[in-house]
């Protein structure tokens, strides 16, 4: 029963996840493509290769993504403009809805262009101080300590629930931090070619968004282990004889606080989001606890080992 409610629930995230339950888009992989002026596109366009034109009067409801090929834009876009390789040409009549998002490539025209949004330029563009003071605000600060609080909350009833799985993987951590580091560098390596790969299917995306949904859920996972282990160290060092739960929360919520710490905290992250991705893999989410192999018996004598001639 249980496992036919988890189907369920999978389906409708999925329906939910899609404009009235179908996902439409358009996708360019070679070749010259010329929409004219009644053509009307109902979703997305994702460009790999090739060349398209959109001429005047030209409509599209979603956004293009453009990853590379050549694009001429002279008509409306209902979304954003993403641009991370190619070339990019916007007529005297484009129009866009959304934000225009460079993060590669070439682009030409947008001074003619009608950019209803922003213009976000990924490429060593000068940030204005009023956008720097945005970032520091009290209400993010106070979001992120939000954030924390309610991580750590969570992480505390967690290990006075079942405090077996957190332990594995913090112990993975700890005592495996190199078998941890190199099996979550290889998820990170192979995870967002997958998701690149499965969101070129179209009809795969919203897949593709749980799948970035369970990963994040993954991460705070690990990083309720990481501060059980924190929290239980500072408070042997200190004597203060907490307990388990009341250990966890503080190390946890001191964890995600360290995150927060200019230029030190963004380094500190990325090392312990391999770190607990690794671990999370190597204990089955916690459900088996990591021994790494070793030789238990003699190893193999191959001294009459013999390569066969051809």
């Amino acid at each position: 029963m249980k496992r036919h409610l988890c189907l369920l629930l999978l389906l409708a995230l999925l329906l939910a996840g899609c404009d009235g339950g179908l996902y439409s888009g358009t996708l360019i992989f070679e070749g010259e493509h010329s929409f004219g002026p009644g053509t009307q596109l109902p979703g997305d366009v994702f460009v790999r290769a090739g060349t398209a034109e959109f001429g005047a009067g030209s409509q599209v409801a979603g956004s293009i993504y453009m990853l590379g090929g050549s694009l001429t834009v002279n008509g409306t876009i209902g979304g954003d403009l993403a641009l991370l390789g190619g070339s990019l040409v916007l007529g005297p009549q484009a129009v866009v809805d959304g934000d225009l998002r460079l993060g590669g490539g070439e682009v030409a025209g947008v001074e003619t262009a009608v950019i209803h949004g922003d213009i976000i330029n990924g490429s060593g563009v000068e940030i204005p101080a009023s956008v720097m003071a945005q970032r520091q605000s009290w209400d993010d600060c106070l979001r992120a300590l939000s954030a924390a609080l309610l991580l750590a909350g969570l992480g505390a009833l967690l290990v006075r629930s079942r405090p077996q799985p957190v332990i594995r993987m913090g112990a993975a951590v700890v005592d495996n931090s190199l078998v941890s580091s190199a099996m979550g560098l290889l998820i990170l390596l192979v995870l967002p070619a997958l998701l690149v790969m499965m969101a070129f299917t179209i009809i795969l995306i919203p897949l593709v968004v749980i799948l970035g949904m369970l990963l994040l859920l993954l991460l705070g996972y690990g990083w309720v282990a990481v501060g059980h282990q924190l929290g239980m160290w500072l408070n042997r060092r200190l004597n203060q004889g907490l307990s388990t739960a009341v250990a966890t929360f503080g190390g946890t919520l001191l964890l995600l606080l360290l995150f927060e710490i200019p230029y030190l905290g963004d380094g500190l992250l990325a090392v312990t989001a391999v770190l607990v991705l690794g671990a999370v893999f190597l204990t089955r989410l916690g459900t088996q606890p990591y021994i790494p192999d070793t030789f238990k018996d003699e190893p193999p004598d191959l001294s009459s080992y013999a390569r066969q001639k051809r």
